[in-house]
Formats: C-alpha cells, sequence, structure tokens
C-alpha cells in the first residue's frame, strides 16, 4: 500500500514548517546579506547571533539541516528517526515558549523589521507550542502501535518541478538582498521571497504521488 500522510500529520508538518521559518529567513538572509545584515535570537536565557555568516551562523546552519531532514522524513514516509525528530523539537520549542512566556513576557515578541512585523506571544506561543507537542504525542504513540508495511513515495514531476523553482529564485534574492537598502522596497520583496522559498521547499517535499489532481495538473507543465 502507498504511503501518504493522514490529516493530522500534515497539520503537525505544516506547523513545524511554520515553526521553521525563523531559522530560514536569517540563514538565507545572513548568505545573502552580508555583513549588514545582524542577526540574534535566544534559547534558554543565552544569546546567539552574528553578522552575515559570523558570529553563532553553524548554528543556523545545524538548525536548517535538523529541520529540512525533520520535514523530508515526514512528508516522504515518515520512517524513524522520523518520530523521534519530531518529539525531540516540538518538546524543545515548548519548553523555550514557556520559558520565554515567565521569564520576559515583555519581550516574548515575533518581530520582522523588515516588514514591520511585532506580535506579542507571552500567551500565544505555549498554547500553540504545547497543543502541537501534545498532538505530536498522541500522532507518535497511534503511528508506532498501528503501522503497517507501506510503499513510500516516490519523486515525481511535481517535486521536481518546485524544486527548480526553488532554485530559480536564488539570484533574485541575492540580488534584492544584496542591493537592496535596509527597509526599502527591494529589501521587502526578497524577504517576501525567502519566506515563499521556504513553502516551495515543503511543497517540493509534499507526496504529490498521493494526490492524481496535482499529477495531472504539473504533467502538463
Amino acid at each position: 500500500m502507498l504511503w501518504k500522510p493522514d490529516k493530522l500529520l500534515r497539520a503537525i508538518l505544516i506547523w513545524t514548517a511554520i515553526t521553521l521559518i525563523i531559522v530560514w529567513l536569517p540563514l538565507v538572509r545572513g548568505l545573502m546579506d552580508g555583513n549588514s545584515y545582524q542577526w540574534g535570537n535566544y534559547f534558554f536565557g543565552m544569546q546567539f547571533g552574528g553578522h552575515g555568516v559570523h558570529g553563532d551562523y553553524w548554528l543556523l546552519v545545524l538548525q536548517a539541516v535538523f529541520g529540512i531532514l525533520l520535514l523530508y522524513l515526514g512528508w516522504r514516509g515518515a520512517r524513524p528517526p522520523f518520530h523521534w525528530l519530531l518529539l525531540l523539537w516540538q518538546i524543545l520549542l515548548t519548553a523555550q515558549a514557556c520559558y520565554n512566556s515567565f521569564t520576559s513576557p515583555e519581550d516574548y515578541r515575533f518581530q520582522g523589521d523588515t516588514l514591520g512585523v511585532d506580535v506579542s506571544l507571552a500567551w500565544v506561543g505555549p498554547v500553540l507550542t504545547g497543543g502541537f507537542a501534545l498532538l505530536s504525542v498522541f500522532w507518535v504513540l497511534r503511528d508506532l502501535r498501528m503501522r503497517t508495511e507501506t510503499i513510500a513515495p516516490k519523486w515525481n514531476r511535481a517535486n521536481f518541478v518546485f524544486l527548480l523553482i526553488v532554485l530559480a529564485l536564488l539570484p533574485i534574492q541575492f540580488v534584492l538582498l544584496r542591493f537592496g537598502e535596509p527597509h526599502d522596497l527591494r529589501d521587502q520583496v526578497g524577504v517576501i521571497l525567502t519566506m515563499t522559498q521556504w513553502v516551495l521547499i515543503n511543497c517540493a517535499l509534499f507526496p504529490w504521488s498521493s494526490s492524481k489532481r496535482a499529477v495531472e495538473v504539473f504533467e502538463r507543465v
């Protein structure tokens, strides 16, 4: 039987992809913008950051590799060690959200200076991360108990088309982010393209072979 993700797993993977945007965006901007781009993050009270690809940039690389591996395994059959990587990420997210909410609720915010985004996560963060962590635990226990022999989905034309689009965006992002001034239109478009690129990466990993309609559309491309 051909494997395909159930609705709960799809929701969990989409949420996981959303949480990893905060890794992909500074990873790409640090590489494209150069030293003019300053980024930073806190992990249980410890501050990490840098300019461009300097400082703690290697941590972003590790997080990105971890995140893409996690999503790849999740969309392409959810085989071990996916279950444990998923729980590790969701539990760490929840612990971090609760820590931030209790220690510095006024500073626990989602901020994007380029697009002028500033949203408090003081109570939303723990609720969302905790809720999806519980759903992940439920899905893992159920899947380990009920999993049957299945065939992993194969890559098809739809996957390769999305992957080509992801690669085609790279030179455009470089021009917009490297030569755009902070907060100007080119910089903002570059940020939006980078976020769109992350969505397209997940579309490239999605098992389109389980959706006949999607395959039919991309077979015409």
